[in-house]
């Protein structure tokens, strides 16, 4: 019989040893494979040209993540076949003792290394062609793409780069297999199921000294960056980065060298029912196993963090948008000139287009600025700011004029009540400073007349359509206030419109003409050229989705192949020790304990043991979360526990799933189904 029968058999006969191998395997090629077809896929063909760089950007910051994802899972298929090999150590002896030379138990491996390659990579790209049409779909409805012509997609150029990045993978396994089964000797591969593998023993007070020294370290990191996040600089944030991940490491091995005589003290507890052989288990796995747990809970903090703030992001953006961030076709903002008077001299008269429209001035002077809209904190605002110009004028407008505005877009209309104020702004980290600044009475003087703030806070509204917080503020104030004799003069004006078209096309039309007819240039990074500015409702709409669908893609590649490496990498451990297991089993057997005991015994043992790298992973996250959460206000968006949810529901399916999957497989291992 030649070694590829052999190693077809050897498939056959272990396919639930290679359950868990075999769906890590299937999933991260469906996964590659249909993050990499995005740019192909028939939706992307459709996209407006608002979206199109958001998406170009997307399909470029897939490419460079699918580097990291492809070395991850690598690492985990190297991983998982010195597993295997370990499975069947006595099985590679008995080929060797009845003549069979290293060679050829290689090349065996070899040929299941490469059936199983060729079934997972077909499989895969098979579930990955199909989920790829669901994405494009997905992208389709939230775009608001007509998806009439919609067509089945293949993407060559994803099915290249999966096929190649997996070759790859399994030529390191193969190399990995060849060096392992080259090393062992006879005698060991024979007795390999007969050796009990001991706890190796640590010292007792060394350990706890590091484990103490371990917790404050960590401590010191996470609340030093989830707590003073704002006032830490680089050196300290990466410095800091670096105190938690060796404290992690440090943590699980320094916990390994006394917890097991900890739980011993509660001898009530620890001799009840099983619990003293579950105790015993789950000591030598977390000693065998720390330096694994520790990568698994840093892995997983990346996980969580990524879904927690990606989704947080989409659930403002969609909040935003749902609150009335588009009751207009376009704003134009213009400076000097008033918008009208531009149109008008181009040929394009705002009657032609317009349905609705009105056009207010900004007026400017020298005796509104941001510093005295500060207040008694402009020292503390110019720490935060350093660069800020806080001496330039603020923009002010007569109340009635944003009255118009506010009418226009169907919010509460400013009532000032003789000398009184009302700031305007969305960007919460400013606001932080002038809010301080109303509460405490702040008032500003105009020609030598006091006025106060007739709210105790900023109004978070806006004037120019925004996908996010962008008003850096304007100060309204009675009309007779605002005039050239108080120094005041129109700076700026500020156009709304409703487009006569209804049609998203032949909205579409009207943008590209009026960009044109105001002269509106885009730089190379972006920027415009120019002082007209102009946002329309389908490039809020548009690129507010296409930033959400670019987060919400990168947030699900990583943290899903995340998520699961770090579940495989604990179910092939635990799989791995319960080889080890399964002549206590026997012996709990023999000494009459029910095999509803042992389940329940196991299933407590790997609960355990996915839960202590998760718990860990959790805290490392609620600081995580707490630092980019104050990161983001300077952006003025993210609650980060908007995206708890989906987090919670990823963890279970994906995570419990491997739970349930390793708890499965133990039982078959170990005789207890």
């Amino acid at each position: 019989m030649n070694s590829f029968s052999i190693a077809l058999k050897n498939i056959k006969k272990s396919r639930k040893d290679y359950a868990v191998y075999f769906l890590t395997l299937i999933l991260g090629v469906a996964i590659f494979y249909m993050f990499n077809s995005i740019g192909g896929q028939e939706a992307m063909k459709s996209i407006s040209r608002s979206t199109n760089d958001t998406i170009s950007l997307l399909v470029t910051l897939i490419e460079v993540v699918s580097v990291a994802v492809a070395i991850v899972l690598g690492l985990l298929m190297v991983y998982a076949n010195n597993f295997l090999i370990k499975r069947r150590k006595n099985e590679f002896g008995l080929y060797m003792l009845l003549g069979m030379g290293k060679k050829k138990v290689s090349k065996i491996l070899v040929g299941e290394t490469c059936i199983v390659g060729v079934i997972s990579l077909g499989i895969g790209i098979f579930l990955g062609i199909f989920g790829s049409q669901f994405l494009s779909i997905i992208i389709g409805k939230m775009f608001e793409l007509d998806l009439s012509g919609y067509r089945f997609t293949f993407s060559m150029s994803a099915l290249i780069k999966t096929v190649i990045n997996f070759a790859v993978m399994f030529l390191a396994v193969l190399i990995f297999n060849t060096a392992t089964v080259s090393k062992y000797k006879l005698i060991d591969l024979l007795n390999a199921d007969k050796k009990l593998e001991k706890i190796k023993i640590k010292n007792r007070v060394v350990s706890i000294v590091i484990f103490v020294l371990s917790v404050a370290a960590l401590g010191y990191a996470c609340v030093r960056v989830g707590f003073y996040g704002s006032k830490v600089t680089k050196d300290e944030f990466i410095a800091c980065g670096f105190i938690g991940m060796i404290s992690t490491f440090t943590f699980f091995w320094s916990l390994a060298g006394f917890i097991f005589d900890v739980i011993r003290k509660f001898k009530k507890n620890y001799s009840r029912g099983l619990n003293a052989f579950i105790t015993r288990q789950f000591c030598k796995n977390v000693n065998s196993s720390s330096l694994s747990m520790a990568l698994i809970c840093l892995l997983l903090f990346v996980a969580l963090v990524a879904f927690s703030t990606g989704f947080s992001f989409r659930n403002y953006i969609n909040e935003r948008l749902g609150k009335g961030a588009t009751p207009v076709d376009v704003t134009v903002k213009s400076q000097d000139e008033k918008v009208t008077d531009i149109l008008d001299r181009n040929g394009y008269k705002v009657d032609e287009w317009a349905e609705d429209y009105f056009e207010i001035p900004i007026y400017y002077g020298d005796q509104v600025t941001m510093g005295t809209l500060a207040g008694n904190y402009l020292d503390e605002a110019k720490q935060m700011f350093r660069l800020a110009k806080w001496g330039s004028p603020e923009g002010v407008m007569k109340v009635s004029d944003y009255n118009i505005l506010e009418r226009k877009f169907g919010r509460e209309e400013v009532k000032l009540e003789g000398n009184q104020y009302v700031i305007i702004s969305d960007f919460e980290l400013l606001n932080q400073f002038s809010n301080k600044a109303m509460a405490d009475n702040n008032f500003v003087t105009i020609s030598g007349i006091d006025y106060y703030p007739a709210e105790s806070a900023a109004r978070e509204e806006f004037m120019m359509l925004s996908g996010i917080g962008a008003n850096l503020g304007v100060v309204i104030f009675p009309d007779e206030v605002i005039c050239e004799e108080n120094g005041f003069t129109a700076g700026a004006y500020l156009l709304a419109a409703d487009y006569k078209v209804k049609d998203r096309a032949d909205r579409l039309e009207v943008d590209d003409i009026l960009e044109d007819k105001l002269g509106i240039e885009i730089d190379e990074d972006g920027d415009v050229v120019g002082s007209v500015y102009m946002t329309t409702k389908n490039a809020v709409v548009d690129t507010s989705t296409g930033t959400t669908v670019m987060v919400v893609f990168i947030v699900l590649y990583i943290g899903i192949v995340f998520i699961m490496a770090c579940a495989a990498i604990l179910a092939l451990r635990i799989l791995s020790d319960s080889i080890d297991s399964v002549k206590k089993y026997e012996i709990l057997s023999r000494i009459g304990v029910t095999k509803h005991m042992q389940r329940r015994a196991l299933f407590v043992q790997v609960l355990l043991n996915f839960l202590l790298p998760l718990l860990l992973a959790t805290l490392h996250t609620y600081f995580g979360a707490l630092y980019l959460k104050e990161l983001f206000r300077a952006l003025g968006f993210i609650k980060v526990s908007g995206g708890l949810l989906f987090t919670v529901i990823i963890m279970v399916v994906v995570y419990g799933g491997y739970f349930i999957t390793t708890y499965v497989n133990c039982k078959h291992v170990i005789n207890l189904d």
